[in-house]
This record gives structure tokens, sequence and C-alpha cells, in this order.
């Protein structure tokens, strides 16, 4: 024994570095951390290695983070091995669990989700979690590993002069790249992506360490100037009393993909169909309130609009950076789905896309929607056309009453379902649905573009079948004797050519910002809540119609509409957030980025006391909720 402990004896210590060598070992060590940090993310080394091939700026970018961290804790202690040891298990670290995110979660790992430790080692609970062990083993044998090396190694004094003088300009070297390259937006849209769309593929191609870092700016939410936490607190603390309907219908939100009533608006005929026929008919109707709603984005932004309508929140008021609302969605939320299932309803998502777009498949499940469904539910006939790249609106009917038909069955509790169909998605190219034959457009002003016409044939092919949809939902809700409110609504207008061109060429006053009018057109599809048969026997729908004033000429911002929709059934005193909403609405129907339009119809960019008073109100609430507000 004691000869082992003399053999250890002299082992410690034994072996000093020079600087030379000490700095060249330095090199290495942030190389090896590198290399491990991407072989440990999701995907082959190999494949990332080769995107960085026609990239290099990326070895950079998840190079400099390691070295000069590494480098600042040697300069700062004298012992690089022991900061080795520290840095590797950081950045490995990262890496693994972004990894075990995307595997269970299908969402890579952001800086806010730190803050959800505790949310995350709940749900760790609830998973049978396959830990990649190769993984842990790079992890911990090279963290030992630096340990073992740090512990038989020293190395040679550096002047504390030079020490600290290093070490500063490290710091500050960090802080600039941080603050500069790592915030870059610039930087980040000028890399080429194999998939923009897709978060999970971006930190595949672009590296862990970049993607971590730049994700610390990339999605800020900005306090307002006059923001008191004390006072919005108060405000989310105000004690309410529900008050519920005797009859609880289900509630439908439809939002169609790029819906927009743009024969409405320009004189023209389609192969000599109505092509809003269903929707003309339906708006016509006394059991119906319709009119547009202002939503955050044109042509696209669509998870934007479904941020809005589901929590009555507004994008555009998260920050001037115009971020993606989903983005910053990272813990359990206030929504209509959740206000209703407290209330006893059963909730469904349904989309015919892929669940990872938007990260949905997260951000639902924050929105206390746990059952949802998505493009495998759908069959290869499902897809119009012979390239398979976009499910039929009538296929999300059939899936919408299918789904319906089978939760009336299992249970007697009220259906909450919020579908956001994807058909009539941009672009509108003439082979957008492969081979299938497209009828042209006849319009009363000539389109002199070849390229407006194409682009308008095509979305209205798409609009027709959006608008079959409706009258198929509505004729089988119409059939049953189970109550049901609808909301159908575009999620924003389509993106029709460069420049508004379809739209310039047909004289439409969208993409104008002459006007406050022609500012708001551009973000102002239709909507439509519609009350079938049932629901006018049995529920407050029209009573409250009569009470809120409310007909076929509504204008609102998106936010509004979750909980007029809800007003409109007979709730309240569900939040007092939504309830605020409600009143609010009654004083500034739109608020769209500094353009507002009053409840006598002004359009106007000046507020009175009063109207700024809510406005800040709605700002500062909104603020508090995305920052503070917790859900029990």
């Amino acid at each position: 024994m004691s000869e082992i402990k003399q053999r250890v004896t002299q082992l410690h210590k034994k072996y000093e570095l020079g600087f030379g060598i000490s700095f060249f070992t330095f090199l290495l060590i942030s190389a090896f951390i590198t290399m491990t940090t991407y072989g440990i993310q999701p995907g082959y080394l190999w494949e990332a290695l080769e995107y960085t091939k026609t990239n290099w700026i990326l070895l950079g970018l998840n190079f400099l983070p390691p070295c000069m961290l590494l480098g600042t804790v040697w300069f700062l202690t004298q012992r690089l091995f022991y900061s080795a040891a520290f840095v590797g298990l950081l950045f490995q670290s990262i890496s693994f669990i972004n990894t075990m995110k995307v595997i269970y979660r299908d969402d890579p790992l952001v800086p806010k989700d730190i803050a959800l430790y505790r949310e995350a080692i709940a749900a760790v609970e609830g998973y049978g979690l396959k830990l990649d062990w190769p993984a842990i083993g790079i992890i911990v044998g090279s963290f030992v590993f630096f340990l073992v090396l740090g512990w038989i190694t020293k190395h040679k004094p550096i002047d504390v002069g030079i020490r600290t003088m290093v070490t500063v300009l490290l710091c500050f070297a960090m802080s600039a790249a941080f603050n500069g390259w790592y915030a870059s937006r610039d930087l980040y849209f000028s890399i080429e992506k194999s998939d923009g769309n897709n978060m999970v593929s971006v930190y595949e191609d672009l590296g862990v360490t970049y993607c971590f870092l730049y994700q610390f700016n990339a999605y800020p939410i900005d306090e307002p100037e006059t923001f008191d936490k004390n006072e919005a607190e108060a405000w989310a603390e105000t004690p309410v009393e529900a008050v519920v309907p005797e009859t609880k219908p289900h509630i439908i939100f439809i939002m169609s993909e790029a819906f927009y009533d743009i024969p409405n608006h320009a004189l023209m005929a389609s192969a000599n169909v109505d092509t809003l026929a269903n929707f003309k008919a339906i708006v016509s109707s006394d059991r119906t309130i319709s009119g547009d709603i202002v939503v955050p984005n044109f042509g696209g932004g669509t998870a934007n609009t479904e941020f809005d309508v589901m929590t009555g929140m507004q994008t555009n008021m998260i920050s001037e950076s115009g971020p993606s609302a989903f983005r910053i969605v990272h813990k359990d939320t206030v929504s209509v789905a959740r206000l209703l299932e407290n209330q006893g309803y059963q909730s469904f998502f349904l989309h015919p896309g892929d669940s990872w777009f938007y990260n949905r498949q997260n951000v639902y499940r924050m929105f206390g929607m746990e059952d949802q469904i998505f493009i495998d539910a759908f069959a290869p006939e499902d897809f119009k056309g012979d390239n398979m790249a976009w499910v039929k609106d009538d296929a999300c009917a059939d899936v919408l009453i299918e789904e319906f038909e089978r939760r009336l069955e299992e249970s007697d509790e009220p259906i909450f379902s919020y579908v956001t169909t994807i058909q009539n998605h941009t672009a509108y190219n003439i082979n957008k649905y492969g081979n299938y034959n497209i009828p042209w457009v006849w319009t009363k002003v000539r389109l002199t573009e070849y390229m407006a016409q194409e682009y308008l044939a095509v979305y209205l092919e798409g609009l027709r079948d959006a608008d079959a949809m409706l009258g198929k939902v509505t004729s089988y809700f119409d059939s049953i004797d189970e109550p049901v409110i609808l909301a159908f609504f575009g999620d924003h207008l389509p993106n029709l050519g460069a420049d508004y061109l379809t739209y310039r060429q047909l004289g439409l006053p969208v993409g104008e910002t002459d006007t406050i009018e022609h500012t708001l057109n551009t973000y102002s599809p239709p909507f439509l809540v519609w009350a079938n048969q049932a629901a006018i026997d049995t529920t407050e729908f029209l009573t409250m119609k009569e009470q809120l004033e409310m007909g076929q000429e509504e204008y609102m911002s998106a936010n509004y509409l979750g909980s007029t929709v809800l007003q409109l059934v007979g709730f309240s005193g569900l939040d007092p957030y939504f309830d605020f909403l409600n009143e609010a609405r009654e004083v500034l129907p739109v608020i769209w980025k500094g353009n507002y339009v009053l409840n006598d119809g002004t359009f106007t960019s000046k507020l009175n006391k009063n109207q700024e008073r809510i406005l800040n109100q709605l700002r500062n609430w909104e603020y508090y909720k995305l920052k503070y507000e917790t859900v029990e």
C-alpha cells in the first residue's frame, strides 16, 4: 500500500510544461472540445463537417467560444487541464442536452430553457429516457482524462501582469463576439441552410454552439417604458367570477391558409364558378358575425396569427425585431384552449403539416392541447395533385369530422378544436400540384404580366377548395343535434408575386402605405363566427350578438378574436386578461404598429389619454405574461 502511495506521490505534478507546449496543447484541446461538441449533437459528425466545406465560417463560429473561454479560465487559474475539464464539460453537456431534447421533443435547446429546469426535470420523469451512452462516455471520459492530466502536470508560472492583460483582452473579445457575430441576424441569415424553417436541421447544419449562442439574442422580448411589475401583477391577480353558459357548445376554430376574399375586391370569373359561394352565403346569414381581422404579417407568419388568436397577445408587441411568436413560448401559457379545458372541454389541434414546423407540437402543449394530429394522419390520396406536396382542405375537413365524431362517442365533454389548414400555402406557381390542370382566370382588369395571371389562377384554385371545405363542415354541423360555434378566418393575405405584383395589376390597395386604411388592408384577411342551428336553439349566441351589436362589418385585431368568441358563447370571468381584452376591443378594436382604428371606425395614429392608457395596459400586461406569469 505504501508503495502505491509512493508511486502516486511521484506522479503528482511530475511533468512541467513550458508555455510553448502549453499553448499548442491549448489549441489542440479547443479543437477537441469543438469536435466532440459536434459529435454529440444529433446527426453524423461527418455530415456536419461536410456541410462546413462550403461554409468555413461555421468552423470558426463553433471553435471560438470554447477556445476563448478555455483561454480565459486558463490564464485566470494557470491550470490548463483543469480548465479544459470544466470548459469541455460545459460545451459537451449543452450538446448532450440539446440532443436529448431533440429526441424527445423534436426541438433544440435554447437559452430560455435553462430557466425552465424544474419543468424539464418534471417532464423527464414522464419519459422512459434512453440515454446516449457513447455521448456520456465521451463527456465523462474526457472530463476524467483532463483532471488526471491536470493532477500529474504543472506549468511554468506566467507573469501576473501578462495574465491579467490577456484575461481582460479575452473577456473583451468574448463580449464583442457575443454582441457582434453571435447576435447578428444578417450573419445568421447569410449562412446557407438545408432547411431554414426546421430548427433541428438548422442546429445540425450550423452547429449547436453557434446556434445556442445566437438564440440568446434571436427572439428578444422588449420591456415597455411604462412597465411596472407590481402593477401588472395586481391586474393578473384581480379576482374574477366565472360566468358559464347553461349549454356549452362545441367550439371549432379553422384558420384557413392564406384565405382572402379577393374576388369580393376585384371583379373576376373563375371557370364560371363562384369562388366564395359558401363563404358569401354564411356571411349573409343572421347566424353569423363577420368582418376582417388585422394580423401580424403579410404573405407568411402563420404561427404569429395562431399566437395572437389563442393567447390574446399581439406578436407585434413582443419586440421591434419582428419575432416568430412561437419561438418565445417556453412555458405553459394561458390560452383559449386552457381556459376552456378548465370549463370541462376536451381539445385537439389539427394540422396536415409537419409537427416540427414553427415548433407547433411543443407550443400547443404549452397552450394546453396535448392531443395533436399532424401530417402522418393523412394517406397518399389525401394530397392534391400527383406531387404529394399539399394535403387537400377537403381531406382536412374529413379528418376534422371523423375526430369530432369519435370524441362525441367517447365522452360527454364539449369539444374545442383548433385547425390550421395548409393546402393554399405559397408559392402559387402553375406546377404547385404537379400535373394537375389549373383552370384559368378572367378578370375585369386586364393583367399585363403573365406571372400575375398564373399566381392568381393557382391561388384561386386553392381558395375554391377552402370555400368548399367551409361548406362541407358547416353542412355537417348543421345536420347534427350538437350545438357548434365555428370561427373561420384567414391567417394572412397571400403573397401573389414580388412587390405585390398581382395586387398592383388588379388595382387593389394592398402593399400601399399612403394611408392608415391602405396600410391595414395589407394585413386584413376575413373572418366569420357562425352558429349551427342547434346552437341557435340552445345557446345565448343570438342574444350576445345583439347585446354586443355585432354584424357583418366587424373590424378587430386578431388577438381579440379568441376572447370575442368566448364572449359570444356566453363565457366571462374565466381570466382577468381575457376580460380586459373585451373591454379594450370596445375602445381600440384595431392596434397595429402605431396604426389604430377607433370604435367609431376612425383610422388614426394619435390616441387620447384613455386610449393611450388602454394601449399601455395591453403592452405591459402582455410583457408580464411573457416574462413572469405562471400557469397552475
